[in-house]
């Protein structure tokens, strides 16, 4: 019986999730109003997401390159797309937890699918990490990174990266809903996990000190890989990379299946 059950509740949410999903027209219009929201009144709009991180990366980028010893050439790219495909994992993970927090008002008042409000952080946080991927593309033209067919690798490995980005803004999302503490914690989590993950520094570094094994149980430097090596190599990541990444994956998705069954009914009355 409890089987059944659990087999119910989880048909429940995949169902719940697909009729969120068939409201595209809500979810896209207010992610896109967010960004815009964020930016309004603003000159140059969007283009803040691309000159700050710009600016980050030309400041940082040239410093940190002279302190690990790393040829400029190859570290700014090197730094550009680990940081984009970075800020993405923590949005989804920060920004994303507090959707239904953030989302307190529209939830109260209309009777739609919870998950419309997922799919709306979802989507101002991936067209952002979009906006920002041209600042790679120009320090790739910069420093003649060169492109080769494969780098059409780097397709699977965002499609990858942006189940990872709604699993987390999922999971999240729920927990922020039910412990108010989890946002503050995971900024904290990050701040760390961001000094022992390869975005700033090469993962060869560690593995000259017998430290690989640092890197090698890391899965945000898989995810990173993913996207990372197709664009500065044109070849595709590592077999172990995308088996990670695919245990990630599926982790992520039992314990969203998990919260959902728990806490999705009972969102409206937590906020």
């Amino acid at each position: 019986m409890f089987q059944a059950v659990s087999e119910n509740n989880h048909k429940q949410f995949f169902k719940e999730v697909i009729q969120a999903a068939r409201l595209w027209p809500i979810w896209m219009r207010l992610g896109l109003q967010d960004i815009r929201m964020r930016y309004r009144r603003s000159s140059l709009g969007f283009s803040w997401i691309f000159i700050n991180l710009a600016i980050f990366i030309l400041s940082v980028g040239i410093i940190y390159s002279y302190l690990f010893g790393q040829n400029l050439k190859e570290f700014l790219p090197f730094l550009t797309i680990g940081l984009v495909t970075w800020n993405y994992i923590t949005s989804s993970i920060v920004e994303g937890g507090n959707a239904f927090v953030s989302s307190e008002g529209y939830i109260k008042q209309i009777g739609i699918p919870i998950y419309v409000y997922l799919f709306r952080f979802f989507v101002a946080i991936t067209i952002t990490m979009l906006v920002s991927l041209p600042a790679f593309l120009v320090i790739a033209l910069i420093y003649s990174v060169p492109f080769q067919l494969g780098v059409m690798w780097v397709l699977p490995g965002l499609l990858l990266l942006a189940v990872v980005s709604f699993l987390l803004i999922v999971i999240f999302s729920l927990l922020n809903a039910r412990f108010r503490d989890v946002g503050h914690i995971s900024s904290v989590a990050l701040q760390v996990l961001f000094f022992i993950t390869p975005v700033i520094w090469p993962p060869e570094m560690l593995s000259k000190h017998r430290l690989g094994f640092v890197v090698d149980f890391n899965p945000c430097y898989h995810l990173l890989e993913l996207v990372r090596h197709p664009l500065l190599t044109s070849h595709s990541a590592s077999t172990l990379n995308y088996l990670v990444v695919m245990l990630l994956i599926a982790m992520l998705l039992l314990v969203a299946l998990l919260l959902s069954v728990r806490y999705s009914k009972r969102v409206v009355y937590l906020l």
